[in-house]
């Protein structure tokens, strides 16, 4: 014992300590991660303001753009008008000295077919605009002498930010367009430091002055895809833009755990400004945090702690055993000895340490106060064995051939032929669930006080009450089912008091069988019980079990009809061949109508003999007739439930 409870002390002690660092481990692994998230949100706080500042100034420099677009575009179409000559006809050197004397970038020629047939950006040659909303706007373009703006987008070939501006010469049967690089222009225009912090240095300071933060982008989002502002023609992964798009935020670990990052994404300026230039309306942060740091930290401590851990151990655990040894298991063995003298019948034995005010003293206590209880309880187990009696039915022991309880001792039992009843009332559960639990003994001692007397004026007797449920045993078949009809009769009177109450009334089912019932006793030395053992009672419950199927009041088996002393003097017939659960032979079920309606009873009456003819050539094996009984009973009652059964019995 004492080795045990010293193993058990140091199991506790390792299981704690290493708990508790473990616990301290991720509470600062927490912490860490608490303050990396911190760093994240406001990351991207910064550059949702930085990018905001950006979108601010593209919109100035489109307009700038613009303007200058307003003068050039005519002039342009004046010069080629005056040249005479066609733009097909313009070489890229002709182009480039238009682009140059006009101060401008890239110019295109689009036909009404929306393909580019001219240009002096090689790339977009022959390039061919399918049929959409921007095809549409070209089509507003052609003649209408009107220098018009499709706001700032990402070229699908470059993945830089454009700027493009359109123009429509009157009579002609073409476009011309102007494209401008945003970087290009910021950089030559008044925007220039602060186009090159955006692009070059907006991003590289928060990762030079932190050394947690990896990479840091900016993607916009097109109807083409997510590209970076930063790294000019790199894209998103489309899904991921989707996702992101959709949950507004997204975190990927590296396959080592040592990094997170983390894309996040809100709408531009330009989605809750319709005038705003910038045609892209979803804009995505991508930040790259090196997560390992803390890990490191985490696992720094849990070494030392365990080092620390070891070290300590064997110091306080020495302590603590011979703490342990003195306050607890000396009072414990102490306590076992006096525990083994109650156990060996000394009801007087002293118990020790009862003044102490802790949980031994309460144990001490509790020790004494059952050696009372065990006293005063083998006192009154003295006078409660005398009044047993009353709840053993003396029918019982005049079967077993025993004139007191007293006599009867385990294992006595006798074998007899006897029929067996049971009955149960239909929906209880449901009744019982609108009563309160006063109410509900209080109907079902009512409902049993009323079928007790029933039972016993008949001479059987109630084997035993099983909730609701009733399992009496009768000598004789006939004043089983005589009980059985009296029931239903006492019953229709029980349910007349209810109706006058204002109460609902009840149904029964009664299932009856007749067999050889072993009667004696069960359990132990000290608990035994007056039962009943055999198939004729599993067989009898399954028949009252078949009332609720087939939808009637009271079922006997083919063996209780078999020993009635006259069959014919009650309205029995035939409802069923079934093989119940637990058996293998098939089982004639019968009805008994005796209590149903005048009209209804006769109808029964009328078919009784095909019905027992047909099940009579079935026990034959003689499907073929049996079946012309159950016809010719179908064509006398039609719909008849008992027929129809049997009728499928035939095959």
């Amino acid at each position: 014992m004492k080795r045990k409870a010293a193993l058990f002390l140091l199991a506790v002690m390792v299981s704690v300590s290493l708990g508790a660092i473990i616990v301290t481990s991720l509470a600062m692994y927490r912490l860490a991660s608490e303050r990396y998230a911190e760093e994240i949100r406001k990351i991207e706080a910064s550059l949702s303001d930085r990018f905001a500042v950006f979108e601010t100034m593209l919109k100035d420099q489109h307009d700038r753009i613009v303007g200058h677009m307003t003068k050039v575009l005519p002039d342009i179409a004046a010069e080629l008008e005056r040249t005479g000559r066609s733009p097909s006809d313009l070489s890229v050197a002709d182009l480039d000295a238009v682009t140059k004397r006009y101060g401008v970038q890239h110019i295109y020629f689009i036909d009404r077919r929306h393909k580019v047939f001219q240009t002096n950006f090689a790339t977009d040659m022959d390039l061919q605009f399918p049929d959409s909303d921007f095809t549409r706007f070209l089509d507003s373009v052609f003649d209408n002498n009107k220098v018009m703006n499709d706001g700032i987008d990402i070229s699908e070939k470059t993945g830089t930010l454009k700027t493009y501006s359109y123009f429509g010469p009157p009579g002609k049967d073409y476009i011309i367009e102007i494209s401008t690089d945003i970087r290009d222009s910021l950089e030559a225009g008044g925007y220039g430091w602060m186009g090159r912090y955006f692009f070059d240095e907006l991003l590289s300071d928060p990762v030079r002055s932190n050394p947690s933060i990896r990479a840091l982008d900016i993607y916009i989002m097109n109807a083409a895809a997510t590209w970076s502002l930063i790294h000019p023609g790199q894209q998103l992964d489309p899904a991921l833009a989707r996702r992101i798009q959709q949950h507004g935020r997204e975190e990927i670990r590296s396959d080592d755990g040592r990094y997170l990052t983390v894309y996040s994404g809100e709408p531009t300026l330009a989605a809750t400004k319709p005038d705003h230039p910038v045609s892209a309306k979803y804009v995505i942060r991508k930040i790259t945090y090196d997560v390992g740091l803390a890990r490191a930290a985490v696992i720094q401590v849990l070494l030392s702690s365990l080092l620390v851990l070891a070290l300590l151990m064997p110091l306080v655990f020495w302590i603590a055993s011979r703490q342990l040894q003195k306050q607890l298991l000396d009072p414990l063995f102490n306590l076992r000895g006096e525990a083994g003298a109650i156990a060996q019948g000394d009801l007087n034995q002293t118990i020790a340490n009862t003044d102490r005010r802790d949980e031994i003293g309460q144990l001490a206590n509790s020790f004494a106060a059952m050696r009372d209880a065990v006293r005063k309880t083998i006192t009154d187990l003295k006078d409660t064995n005398l009044s047993i009696g009353r709840f053993v039915p003396q029918a019982f022991l005049t079967i077993v051939g025993k004139p007191s309880i007293v006599e009867v001792e385990l294992g006595d039992n006798k074998r007899k032929n006897m029929t067996i009843l049971f009955s149960d009332i239909r929906n209880f559960t449901t009744l019982s669930e609108a009563m309160t639990p006063d109410e509900n003994f209080a109907f079902i001692n009512a409902y049993l006080e009323r079928m007790g007397p029933v039972i016993r004026d008949h001479n059987g007797f109630i084997d035993k009450y099983i909730g609701d449920a009733i399992m009496a045993l009768f000598e004789s078949a006939d004043d089983a089912l005589e009980a059985g009809i009296a029931m239903l009769e006492t019953l229709d009177a029980f349910n007349a008091e209810r109706r006058a109450a204002g109460q609902l009334p009840i149904a029964i089912g009664i299932g009856i069988n007749t067999g050889t019932l072993m009667m004696g006793t069960i359990g132990e030395k000290h608990r035994m019980d007056g039962t009943v053992i055999s198939d004729a009672v599993n067989l009898a419950s399954r028949v009252e079990g078949l009332t609720k199927t087939y939808g009637v009041k009271l079922l006997v088996s083919q063996y209780t009809v078999e020993s009635l002393a006259d069959p014919k003097a009650y309205d029995i017939r035939p409802i069923d061949v079934v093989v119940v659960k637990g058996r293998t032979h098939p089982v004639t079920i019968c009805e008994v109508f005796q209590r149903d309606p005048a009209e209804q009873r006769a109808a029964k009456a009328a078919t009784r003999e095909l019905l027992q003819s047909g099940v009579e050539a079935l026990v034959r094996r003689d499907p073929a007739c049996a079946r012309r009984f159950f016809e010719e009973s179908l064509q006398k009652l039609p719909g008849d439930t008992a027929a129809g059964n049997l009728l499928k019995k035939c095959g």
